[in-house]
């Protein structure tokens, strides 16, 4: 499909995202307005890459151009700062351009579980997520990380000039968010399961698909792992020693290989 084709669709999406956050009366979906063969080819072009970025197919000097357009920042955070709180009020978006954050959530017992990691390229912000009233929502670096920030009302407000890389853009950040909520149902599979045994096997079985191989390694500490799981890290520890016993896989360090 030519690129002169789908230019049009971010932009009419874009108006729908902004007229239906505007005006939450009235019945905005994603594809008013868009022709049902419209629809039809976008669904085709959307089809989520794996390797999206918010950048992608975007040229630097345009990329330096809507920074200045979008009102962009950036900031470095030290290991162990917090890099956002999410709240009703907070309408922006983050990218980390490199190091590495977590997002946590924090109930209302005081309980922390760990949502997500944040490698370079990853978007977070409100728009991704959102919290109960209940629940405290945060991103923590958790090594030098600089990330980019840009509000989102810049995003998916309609650009006057009607630029390619705003439709981009537009359609970069629509692929991603699909990606995402696929990510989270592996990982609501993956915490479904009754046990920690089941929960791990899952988990290294998502992670083998995804790189396909059998060796795999973890890209997190076992205690962030435990964390992200919900299980007891000592527990976690004995099933994986298990696991090994009965040559379910091999371990060294954070590399595994699963046997077949």
């Amino acid at each position: 499909m030519q690129k002169s084709q789908i230019d049009d669709f971010p932009e009419k999406i874009c108006y729908n995202l902004e007229k239906g956050d505007r005006i939450a009366m009235e019945h905005i979906t994603l594809f008013t307005n868009i022709l049902p063969e419209e629809q039809e080819r976008m669904r085709i072009c959307f089809h989520a890459r794996e390797d999206i970025t918010l950048f992608t197919d975007i040229l630097p000097e345009e990329q330096e151009r809507m920074r200045v357009c979008f009102h962009a920042r950036e900031d470095i955070f030290r290991n162990g700062e917090t890099i956002m709180e999410y709240s009703s009020s907070m309408n922006k978006i983050g990218l980390v351009l490199y190091g590495r954050g977590v997002l946590y959530c924090c109930d209302e017992e005081g309980n922390e579980y760990m949502i997500d990691e944040l490698k370079k390229d990853a978007v977070f912000g409100e728009p991704f997520l959102l919290p109960a009233d209940s629940q405290h929502y945060y991103v923590t670096a958790e090594e030098e990380t600089k990330v980019i920030f840009i509000d989102y009302e810049h995003v998916i407000k309609r650009c006057e000039k009607a630029c390619h890389h705003h439709s981009q853009m537009v359609s970069n950040l629509l692929q991603m968010t699909a990606m995402q909520s696929r990510q989270q149902m592996e990982r609501i599979y993956v915490l479904s399961r009754a046990t920690t045994r089941k929960k791990l096997l899952a988990y290294l079985n998502n992670l083998s698909i995804q790189i396909h191989s059998r060796n795999v390694q973890i890209p997190m500490s076992y205690t962030a792992l435990a964390q992200y799981l919900t299980v007891d890290r000592s527990a976690m520890t004995r099933e994986l020693k298990n696991l090994e016993i009965e040559g379910i896989l091999t371990k060294k360090g954070r590399n595994i290989c699963l046997r077949e």
